[in-house]
């Protein structure tokens, strides 16, 4: 239902000018466009243990840097549990964090979370990641990263 014929006769009846609004209200103001990331991943080498191919890898967005670790079974068969260990570190600085569990990890690839931190722009960040099981000495994926911000 228009209300605006009854207002704008009200305001007449008033003796305030009026205006002519409209046939068709406007268009609502577009969202401001989104901010388009300047995030990118470095990953280090990946270390084969067992049956599992293992890559440590560093995302980093400004002074924002998330370790992640993935681990890809290499042969089909059943899962089993091992026990990883992600670490971060400014070189010749701070410890950015640990993540150490054990994961049931099946077939396919797995995504395991590591340490998240703000870190000066510049820094140099070092990243591991090692999955073994239950006393193997684990291979480790390493990789330096540069926050350049």
């Amino acid at each position: 239902m228009n209300r605006t014929v009854p207002v704008l006769a009200a305001l007449a009846a008033l003796g305030l000018p009026v205006a002519a609004a409209p046939a068709a209200a406007a268009a609502p103001a577009a969202a401001p466009a989104a901010v388009a990331s300047t995030a990118t991943t470095t990953c280090g080498p990946s270390v084969r243990m067992i049956n599992r191919l293992n890559t440590v890898c560093v995302t980093v967005d400004g002074p924002s840097v998330r370790v992640q670790g993935t681990s890809t079974q290499l042969i089909a068969g059943p899962g089993r549990s091992y026990i990883y260990k992600l670490s971060a570190s400014v070189v010749d600085g701070a410890s950015l964090g640990t993540e150490s569990d054990s994961a049931f990890l099946g077939s396919g690839s797995a995504y395991l979370s590591g340490p998240s931190a703000v870190v000066p722009c510049g820094s140099t960040v070092r990243a591991s990641f090692s999955l073994t099981d239950f006393g193997t000495p684990p291979p480790t994926s390493v990789v330096d990263v540069v926050v350049a911000c």
